[in-house]
């Protein structure tokens, strides 16, 4: 799924840094997964980071996402700005769990397939209406893609601090999982 959209926000007119960043981590958690298939004894043993939230991490979060959302929108910059935690979050996830808990039980697929079958949806809404738009570079409200519906939301400097903001919560919530 993240080559196809690396490669979609390629053709789509996106700098090269958001689908190369896309293509990059989907090869890098191929070769992971090559990796860790290699080595499955060592894998058990997941190694914990100490990285606690606080009132202070919290303002962090906020200050900087205020600052990076004063970036124009597609910039250096805020590209840069937005490699750097999510970068910090993918090796975090990748060095092992942030405290020590016992290993969830393994998801079967009865639980699995109703959230496969949304995101099936959704991806396959999200490419139909890609493709009804008048060009890939070119959005349209009569068949919005998810960015074209995010526009007007992270076209201000308020809506991008908000989002980014969220966006930075939920990877911590997810890292935390």
């Amino acid at each position: 799924m993240l080559v196809t959209a690396g490669v979609f926000d390629l053709i789509s007119g996106a700098p090269i840094t958001h689908g190369g960043m896309l293509i990059a981590v989907a090869a890098a958690l191929g070769l992971d997964a090559a990796r860790r298939r290699a080595t499955a004894a060592e894998v058990e043993r997941a190694r914990a980071i100490e990285v606690r939230a606080s009132p202070q991490w919290l303002l962090g979060v906020v200050a900087y996402a205020v600052v990076v959302g004063s970036f124009e929108r597609y910039s250096w910059p805020a590209s840069v700005a937005v490699l750097v935690p999510a970068a910090a979050g993918v090796v975090l996830a990748w060095e092992g769990r942030t405290r020590e808990r016992p290993s969830p039980p393994r998801i079967g697929f009865a639980r699995m397939a109703p959230w496969a079958a949304v995101v099936v949806a959704f991806a396959a809404w999200e490419l139909t209406n890609l493709f009804l738009q008048p060009s890939l570079t070119e959005g349209s409200y009569d068949h919005p893609t998810f960015s074209v519906l995010m526009d007007p939301i992270l076209a201000t400097h308020v809506g991008r601090s908000i989002v980014l903001t969220l966006w930075l919560l939920l990877g911590w919530f997810l890292l935390e999982r």
